[in-house]
């Protein structure tokens, strides 16, 4: 039997119906899970917030377009307000004949309160070039005493003192366990992403690294750049 030009139509059309059936199914179990999550953590849930895209100006925010925050849980987590949630944008691209096709970019994010704002600083895993090539085009990072923490990961700070005060041999022994996912101080948040979709499982996990992030500051960041002592929650000597 000859395929006609009609046949694939119809056959097109299953098809797209049978994969948007499955996603929506998909996405119904997702929805039901983190609320699930969240009624057991004392989260609060909303299935969507789309104006959290816009609070946060580093990788993987105010980039493409049709930004979409889903899957919202927020609260506390150990003292600090957190929120996380399923982030995606899309790109677009042209072949030579014309054609569009749209890439939709999925991301996990966390989020949790810093005690004050702090300098910028973003530390992310190394690429598939290394630091060495990355550096003879410019794009130098933070180098620090230990070499195995250098091929791992690459250091980004406003401040190169504030950098190194942070990424002290404590905070390089907790990113070289377990710096499953980049990170970056903004302000006074402190955000972790990763790609693809992130389970309730690993929510918890991230938030805990980004707690562990908090607790091994040195007290003495604290008070000389953000005028804070977080032990107390007041400000520090010289703070209002």
């Amino acid at each position: 039997m000859s395929i006609t030009p009609v046949l694939v139509i119809v056959l097109a059309v299953v098809i797209g119906v049978g994969v948007a059936y499955v996603n929506y199914v998909q996405a119904k179990k997702r929805r039901e899970a983190f609320a699930a999550f969240a009624a057991d953590q004392g989260f609060a849930y909303v299935p969507e917030n789309d104006s959290l895209a816009g609070q946060w100006t580093g990788t993987p925010f105010q980039t493409g377009d049709h930004w979409r925050a889903r899957n919202v849980l927020s609260g506390s987590f150990q003292s600090h307000n957190i929120v996380a949630f399923d982030y995606s944008y899309q790109t677009h691209t042209t072949n030579g004949k014309g054609q569009r096709r749209t890439t939709t970019h999925k991301f996990g994010v966390v989020v949790l309160q810093l005690p004050a704002p702090l300098p910028h600083l973003e530390v992310t895993h190394e690429g598939i070039f290394g630091g060495a090539v990355a550096n003879a085009l410019g794009f130098a990072d933070l180098q620090f005493e230990s070499e195995q923490f250098n091929r791992a990961f690459r250091v980004k700070a406003d401040d190169p003192r504030f950098g190194h005060a942070v990424i002290h041999p404590r905070m390089m022994e907790l990113l070289l366990s377990r710096g499953e996912i980049g990170w970056r101080i903004e302000g006074n948040s402190l955000v972790g992403w990763d790609s693809g979709p992130h389970t309730p499982v690993e929510v918890m996990n991230r938030l805990q690294l980004l707690q562990s992030v908090v607790d091994n500051v040195s007290p003495y960041v604290w008070r000389d750049y953000a005028g804070v002592d977080p032990r107390t929650g007041g400000s520090g000597p010289g703070g209002d």
